[in-house]
């Protein structure tokens, strides 16, 4: 019987499934016959009852296997649609070595399809969907058409304080969290790369006097909201502008390391001992939208001699990256993450080095 393909990352009790593309068709046995089969591709199955019962216990040990210490898949989606015949579009379609990843361009107000999927890739994979902008100002991305920012968040929303406006915003973005299911919000913030406002500069972001006060407050309410329901609460950018303190509130730090040539600059770029466990909790990202045919840059130089001489070695040699304490790193990831979907097999550069990180070269987690 030919299965979808996946890599199974991590567990040694837990073959590879394989087959000559993402949508083979699976069988299935009626319920009222036994021995006939019928034929349900998986981008077509709508929850775990269209699935065969080998692939049923296969996701459930995907599921624990979240749980376990390893190097998490990330990445930022887009062009998600959860409908028609091109399983890019989807999240269900993602390998099932992806944990989570961050929704680019979605700001709410989910299709039916778009649901459904979200369902599926949460329920069947136990893979996780955040919401995700750049925060430069109070009220980006949900200030309503036609309203000025200040006038609806700190007037009308804040009763004239700028602290309850930003409040107001934080508990807004966590309502359509909730609204839609979603699993969190991905906090960019990049004011070291001209992404400056009222609510970003390069100040550390902390409750203390003369620093960021305005993000403190919209982070500590973000977090207060989302992380008790087991929701996350990233930052990407300069997750660096943290104060130790507000670092406890953060799940992940998120590093856009496109142009790092090598492990040592990747590492010169990373190393914040003053973040709460930084290195378990950092993720690093190559950049897809130019190097989604090589996975990544060409010219990388990984502290692994044998990686350069693969195709891929950037992704390769982030998934395999050892921090100074001998600690692996938490994370790996890609931006437009989907643009790695034609290559062959689909997600070729964020499968194989996933699959690197987590089998061929083990790490140590704690």
């Amino acid at each position: 019987m030919k299965l979808l393909k996946y890599f199974c990352i991590g567990i040694s009790t837990l073959s590879i499934l394989s087959c000559s593309d993402w949508t083979t068709e699976e069988r299935e046995i009626f319920d009222n016959q036994k021995g006939m089969q019928r034929y349900i591709p998986l981008i077509e199955a709508q929850s775990e009852e269209d699935l065969t019962p080998t692939l049923r216990e296969y996701y459930a040990k995907i599921r624990e296997y979240r749980k376990t210490p390893h190097v998490k898949g990330f990445g930022w989606f887009g062009n998600w649609t959860g409908k028609g015949d091109n399983a890019q579009n989807y999240l269900k379609m993602l390998p099932d070595s992806v944990d989570f990843v961050s929704l680019w361009g979605t700001r709410g107000s989910l299709t039916p399809e778009q649901k459904a999927d979200l369902k599926f890739f949460q329920e069947v994979k136990g893979g996780k969907a955040l919401l995700c902008w750049i925060i430069q100002s109070l009220g980006d991305q949900l200030t309503p058409k036609g309203l000025n920012a200040n006038d609806y968040w700190v007037t009308e929303k804040g009763g004239g304080s700028f602290t309850e406006g930003v409040k107001a915003y934080a508990n807004a973005i966590c309502d359509s969290i909730e609204k839609y299911n979603l699993d969190g919000f991905d906090i960019d913030y990049e004011p070291g790369y001209g992404h400056l406002g009222n609510l970003a500069n390069s100040s550390t972001i902390s409750a203390s006097s003369g620093d960021n006060n305005n993000m403190q407050i919209f982070i500590e309410t973000l977090s207060a909201r989302l992380r008790p329901a087991g929701r996350l609460l990233v930052m990407d950018g300069e997750p660096y502008c943290l104060s130790t303190q507000t670092s406890k509130l953060i799940d992940h730090y998120i590093y856009q390391a496109y142009w790092e040539s090598s492990t040592r600059s990747v590492i010169n770029k990373i190393s914040r001992s003053h973040l709460e466990d930084w290195e378990r909790k950092t993720i690093i990202t190559a950049e897809f939208e130019q190097g989604w045919k090589t996975g990544g840059l060409t010219y990388y130089t990984s502290v692994r001699p044998e990686l350069n001489t693969m195709e891929g070695k950037q992704l390769l040699d982030y998934a395999t990256m050892d921090l100074p304490s001998g600690k692996r790193i938490g994370g790996i990831g890609t931006y437009h993450m989907e643009y790695d979907y034609p290559n062959n097999p689909p997600y070729k550069w964020l499968r194989q080095a996933l699959y690197f990180g987590n089998q061929v070269y083990p790490g140590k987690f704690d």
